[in-house]
């Protein structure tokens, strides 16, 4: 793995190129795709309405809210599993715990032709 750390540039939709698959999963496994993105940055703290513009951002309009939706459910999946954490100073400021990191670490993203 590279241990360099990349600005949020990663594209949900190289993984998941139809906006309808990334509407229809649920929280548990989008979520683990965005926190695989989460720590490929090197942000340690990322607005949450930021990660959502920017993960949905690359699909056409028309899906752009619903995919945000999607997004913004899978975060809070991802802070109720204890992997992201908000920062006291600011609840909107995400970051990867340490269990997030060790998780995030063994994430294999799907491939686009393994995605139906």
């Amino acid at each position: 793995m590279d241990s360099e750390k990349k600005p949020l540039k990663k594209s949900l939709k190289e993984s998941y190129p139809d906006p309808k698959k990334v509407i229809a999963l649920g929280p548990e496994t989008l979520g683990h795709h965005i926190l695989h993105v989460l720590h490929l940055t090197n942000e340690p703290h990322n607005k949450r309405q930021d990660v959502a513009d920017h993960l949905a951002s690359h699909y056409h309009p028309d899906f752009q809210q619903d995919v945000k939706h999607a997004i913004n459910t899978a975060l809070g999946w991802l802070v109720e599993q204890t992997l992201l954490g908000a920062t006291p100073y600011d609840q909107d400021m995400l970051y990867v715990t340490t269990h997030g990191k060790e998780i995030a670490e063994g994430y294999q993203p799907e491939h686009p032709s393994s995605v139906g």
